[in-house]
């Protein structure tokens, strides 16, 4: 979870003091990991980006301690306007932006404010495959601005460095350019021009030199870029809110792309919260001046159990979101504990206990792994083709971005953290899937320093004959297996699981250097099999 770097002087500069944040900051669902020093490191939890900066965080205290009431956000119609080129829709289609004048900037001001980009960048913006932010000084260039695209050979001078770099270049040579020229390679080049030609951004990658911020700089240009025009609207929202905290104006602008908006859009979403409902999920009898003071002191504005949305959260999904704000606005250290009215005993599963037995009976470990998951792990890695059909809207982290289809990859993980360990290395998990339906799956890895398909087989052959099952063995193509190491299991003509050689490129990019065998097999199929 993100950890938030938070200077004294600049949290009292906002009103709140170090010792009413190491007081208060648990009740808005963080833990304070740091406060030995001026520097004060807070961890939140992902879902509340609004709380990535000293901006929010003092936002979110004065109005909880009462020191201040919600206040409304809103912006000045400004002139400034970007065009949109249809060159970039295929390659990063969305941009919005808003300018902020006379923003006080320091030193530390700046520090936090390029630590809250980053902080957006990793998590709303999955390392800015879904969201890229770029900070200017608006008085530098001279709008109207474009956003196109530009040829590899098209060259200025990036941020870091002194010298012009062609677009290429800088995606092989400049470390932003290599760490972020992925999400972009073989779509194109996006280019953020002035009315002069000047570079103020190659998003995702780096901004121009030119528009560097600076201690002397007094007006902001905010641009961001993505893939999902409703998200880089809500991460505007985010960062104007903490420029007007801190004294600037927000001036909106507006957005040409064959149909004209205007952002940022500062609307307060509106929804009707049933307190009944409320106090039957919370299990207390709150009344409803409880409620609706608990609610305010989260910054909502209600009427009556209709509630309004700040325009700085994007974590309200559903009216149980609400709910949960109710919690931590009557403070969970209020809440009464009380011992469980029911109490019931699992039962364990003979189905299962006979499976673990067949594979400790063989030498394997069992291990037990998330069932969230990456797309790079689920599928990049082990050399098979996406399928994006399962996708968490707001990940802890991009390693929990979707629920996982298959076990091998998980388990490739597992041996990857445990590279240092002495060999052979036997792991098997059974476990939940989510494919079309949900499903439960064995899988295995056995790895070596002499280990090939037989291994595999054998394996394989002993887990259905212990299950006394009639099985069938036929060639299999896989991209996780080496071409002719890899095999298909069959009862009664129907595939109910795979096995064989780990390819050697899966190995390498879990940074494993043996060879492995391994298998997976769908229980919920071969359980009809049993006899």
């Amino acid at each position: 979870m993100p950890v938030i770097r938070i200077q004294s002087r600049e949290l009292e500069r906002l009103g709140v003091s170090a010792e009413e944040l190491e007081k208060n900051v648990r009740m808005l669902g963080a833990d304070l990991k740091d406060a030995s020093g001026d520097e004060i490191q807070v961890e939140f939890f992902p879902d509340r980006p609004d709380l990535y900066t000293v901006e929010g965080v003092a936002r979110a205290l004065k109005i909880y301690m009462g020191k201040e009431k919600p206040k409304r956000y809103d912006t000045k119609e400004g002139d400034v306007k970007i065009k949109v080129d249809s060159s970039v829709k295929g390659v990063r289609p969305y941009i919005v932006g808003a300018v902020v004048k006379n923003v006080p900037v320091d030193e530390l001001m700046i520090k936090s404010m390029m630590d809250f980009q980053e902080k957006l960048h990793i998590t709303v913006g999955r390392k800015r495959k879904k969201v890229a932010i770029g900070l200017h000084d608006f008085d530098k260039v001279v709008p109207p601005f474009t956003y196109t695209t530009k040829p590899g050979d098209f060259s200025f001078v990036p941020l870091g460095f002194e010298e012009k770099m062609s677009l290429e270049e800088i995606l092989e040579k400049h470390p932003k350019g290599v760490e972020y020229g992925d999400i972009i390679k073989g779509k194109g080049f996006p280019m953020i021009l002035d009315s002069r030609g000047e570079v103020l951004s190659f998003p995702p990658i780096i901004n121009g030199v030119l528009t560097q911020i600076t201690e002397e700089t007094k007006n902001i240009f905010i641009d961001i870029t993505g893939t999902d025009l409703a998200t880089i609207k809500k991460v505007l929202n985010i960062i104007a809110a903490s420029f007007q905290d801190r004294g600037g104006e927000v001036y909106s602008v507006e957005i040409d792309d064959g149909e004209k908006i205007r952002v940022p859009e500062f609307e307060y979403e509106k929804m009707r919260v049933d307190f009944d409902q409320a106090r039957k999920l919370l299990g207390m009898n709150l009344s409803d001046e409880d409620i609706r003071s608990s609610l305010e002191k989260m910054g909502y504005f209600i009427h009556g159990e209709e509630v309004e949305i700040p325009p700085y959260r994007m974590d309200i999904l559903n009216p149980v979101d609400i709910v949960e704000d109710i919690a931590k606005g009557f403070s969970y250290d209020r809440i009464e504990i009380r011992g469980l009215k029911k109490y019931s005993r699992g039962r364990g599963f003979e189905w299962d206990e006979k499976i673990k037995l067949i594979m400790v009976g063989l030498g394997f470990l069992e291990i037990k792994s998330l069932t969230l998951s990456s797309f790079e792990t689920q599928y990049d890695k082990m050399n098979v083709e996406r399928e994006e059909k399962i996708i968490v809207e707001n990940p802890v982290s991009e390693a929990t971005e979707t629920l996982r289809s298959w076990l091998i990859p998980s388990l490739m993980e597992i041996l990857q953290k445990n590279k240092h360990r002495d060999l052979p290395q036997k792991i098997f998990e059974a476990g939940y899937v989510r494919s079309d339906s949900l499903e439960r799956h064995l899988a295995f890895l056995y790895e070596d320093s002499k280990v090939g398909f037989t291994d595999g087989k054998s394996i394989v052959e002993r887990i259905l004959q212990d299950l006394n099952v009639k099985y069938e063995i036929t060639e299999e193509e896989h991209g996780s297996f080496i071409p002719g190491r890899c095999a298909a299991i069959l009862i009664h003509g129907e595939k109910i699981g795979f096995f064989g050689e780990i390819h050697p490129k899966v190995i390498e990019n879990f940074e494993l250097g043996y060879p492995i065998v391994g298998g997976e097999i769908n229980l919920e199929k071969i359980r009809e099999f049993v006899s």
